[in-house]
């Protein structure tokens, strides 16, 4: 089960963000979904421009890569991992602390002030 971590306990202030596999880092940085200290996404930059061109995903956890996603919009994110419509640098699944569309500019209507 996901859970949303606690905004203290996330390295930028003010933030929330989603762990999966309940190891302390962020789905958006790492992803080791079985827990075996391996990540299943692998982030390549092949032309050396600073930019992450292609995720491999290594989803039978073998160790082969076995889906290659592009990164079109050149972002570090491969486009079927993370999407970043609004091109702010966060994963669209990630939403800061006063960013919501609730009032007090929570993400949970239950937290709405």
């Amino acid at each position: 089960m996901s859970e949303c971590t606690d905004p203290g306990t996330h390295p930028e202030p003010g933030s929330e963000y989603l762990d999966v596999d309940g190891d302390g880092h962020a789905e958006t940085t790492l992803i080791d979904t079985d827990g075996d200290g391996y990540l299943d996404t692998v982030l390549v930059d092949v032309n050396g421009d600073g930019l992450t061109d292609i995720g491999g995903v290594d989803t039978d956890a073998d160790g082969s890569i076995d889906l290659v996603a592009v990164d079109t919009d050149h972002d570090g994110i491969a486009d079927v991992a993370f999407l970043d419509t609004d091109h702010d640098g966060r994963a669209d699944q990630v939403v800061r602390a006063g960013d919501g569309p609730f009032p007090g500019g929570s993400s949970d209507p239950e937290r709405a002030s």
